[in-house]
């Protein structure tokens, strides 16, 4: 059975002590030999166009990040869903906090020991969007299950093998409650998942005979992995079906449970969130829908938003969607310009994402200048990094001398965080207003 959708809580306490923590000036992106916490970090008078910062340098745009998580719970009460945002994309407690703010009934993670994470700032409703297997991972488990706080845990199921050793394991190491577990549904090719409906019923048959152990609350999936070189329409057809089939093992979960119950159906979001919506009201009523999206918080500049240009423009205007802005901005410095068509930036992999695109350069400013002056670039792009060298070539009217700042979007912001453990907020004037923590 699925539990009913009450209110998630957050540790404002233990907030507040990261809050009053010393960061130290080992802190990649922050000066050195001074500490300061995200407490009191405002009071320093630092500006990101002012030199007060070494480059290279992530920042997190307030105003914006406030306008996506809003945005978002906006849509998902409109449209009654649940939210879960993937936590894994920020292991920010800071924005944990904001997102239960913004009416998230859970946060999503993708390991245990995330979710020990989120446990540790009290959030009491975690969604392992993962299977859990080996021992150590399974006891980790059965200790959060039995945790003081009794917290609420999903994890995924998608085989028989998976099931017994999940409830061997809790059963092993002294779970005092079941883990409530989602059948996941796949997709030849992708990722993990049932790859059909009798896989998924053997498994939902196997998984309800240990109810000491595991309680059948749902089914889930991820579609974000759907591509194809026909374009935006073609995808959303390949979502819509790989959805269909969610939808249909929900159903036959749904026919095992008693009367009037209702099973936990969950889809990722952030690449598709129309095709999302609308498996959401062809099933209205018939499940207890919830949105797993990690990215929307921060949205980017390259992938997820070509994603949203995509789900635009397969939508009718009438189609009720949220629209996203991005909100992180990678800051380089120009370190040489050796060529006329070829200037280097002090950032590299170690401080970027780099898996899907490379950084986009959006504007140029002279360092001291307010961001008003800088001038938006047009021929620049990145071609290359190394570990600490961003490559930047360009052409006419672009143009850069050393000592520079360089604004950059940034693709896919979860293999952006993971490069940063302390990431400065900032005001639309690049004033400093706060420290964001990463735990990963």
């Amino acid at each position: 059975m699925f539990k009913s959708p009450e209110k998630l809580s957050f540790d404002k306490f233990r907030l507040n002590q990261l809050r009053d923590e010393p960061i130290d000036a080992f802190a990649k992106g922050l000066p050195p030999g001074i500490k300061v916490t995200p407490g009191n970090v405002s009071q320093q008078g630092w500006n990101v166009l002012n030199g007060d910062l070494p480059f290279p340098l992530l920042v997190l745009k307030d105003s914006v990040l406030e306008h996506n998580l809003r945005a978002m719970a906006e849509w998902c009460d409109r449209n009654g869903l649940l939210l879960a945002p993937h936590g894994k994309t920020t292991m920010c407690p800071q924005i944990f906090a904001r997102q239960v703010e913004h009416r998230a009934w859970a946060i999503t993670v993708a390991t245990v020991k995330q979710a020990e994470v989120c446990l540790r700032f009290g959030v009491t409703r975690i969604l392992i969007a993962n299977q859990v297997a080996g021992i150590a991972n399974i006891k980790s488990l059965a200790e959060l299950i039995n945790d003081l706080s009794k917290p609420e845990i999903y994890c995924l199921i998608d085989s028989i093998d998976g099931v017994r050793q999940l409830a061997a394991g809790l059963e092993r190491f002294g779970a005092t409650r079941p883990a409530n577990v989602l059948v996941e549904w796949g997709h030849n090719g992708w990722r993990t998942g049932v790859r059909s409906l009798e896989q998924g019923m053997e498994v939902l048959a196997v998984a309800s005979g240990f109810p000491k152990y595991l309680n059948l609350a749902g089914v889930e999936a991820f579609e974000g992995l759907a591509s194809s070189p026909d374009g935006a329409t073609a995808e959303g057809l390949i979502v819509d079906d790989f959805l269909n089939g969610l939808s249909n093992l929900g159903r036959l979960l749904r026919e095992r449970m008693p009367d009037g119950e209702k099973p936990l159906l969950s889809a990722g979001g952030s690449a598709y969130l129309d095709r999302v919506l609308k498996l959401a009201q062809a099933t209205a009523g018939d499940f207890h829908f919830v949105v797993r999206s990690g990215c929307y918080a921060t949205h980017d500049h390259l992938h997820y938003q070509h994603k949203q240009e995509g789900w635009i423009s397969r939508s009718a205007a009438s189609v009720d969607l949220p629209e996203f802005s991005p909100a992180l901005e990678l800051w380089g410095c120009v370190q040489s310009a050796p060529q006329a068509d070829r200037a280097f930036l002090n950032f590299g992999k170690r401080d970027c994402s780099y898996d899907m695109e490379l950084p986009l350069p959006l504007l140029a400013v002279s360092e001291g200048r307010p961001i008003g002056e800088a001038r938006r670039l047009q021929s620049s792009r990145i071609t290359s990094l190394n570990d600490q060298h961003a490559y930047l070539d360009f052409s006419a009217p672009d143009h850069f001398k050393v000592g520079e700042l360089v604004c950059c979007g940034i693709s896919h912001p979860c293999t952006s965080f993971d490069k940063w453990r302390v990431i400065p907020v900032v005001n639309d004037d690049y004033d400093v207003i706060d420290l964001y923590h990463t735990f990963f």
